[in-house]
């Protein structure tokens, strides 16, 4: 969480504009300051904490489901 915070300040964004992936119970604060949380093959309370979840074994569909 503090990693995406001092990102969005970096580059002059507003957290609701980041995304954060994560997998892990590690990730939920990030997943859930993010304005989209993935979980990536994650463990089932990342799954319920997160907006979207992957379970296919690439990232490759991230740009679709920013909508791009």
């Amino acid at each position: 969480a503090t990693a995406l915070k001092d990102f969005a300040k970096i580059e002059g964004v507003e957290l609701e504009q980041t995304i954060a992936i994560g997998d892990g119970a590690n990730d939920l604060d990030m997943i859930a300051l993010a304005g989209l949380g993935i979980a990536f093959n994650a463990k089932p309370v990342v799954i319920q904490a997160a907006d979207l979840s992957i379970t296919e074994p690439t990232l490759s569909s991230v740009p679709q489901l920013m909508g791009l």
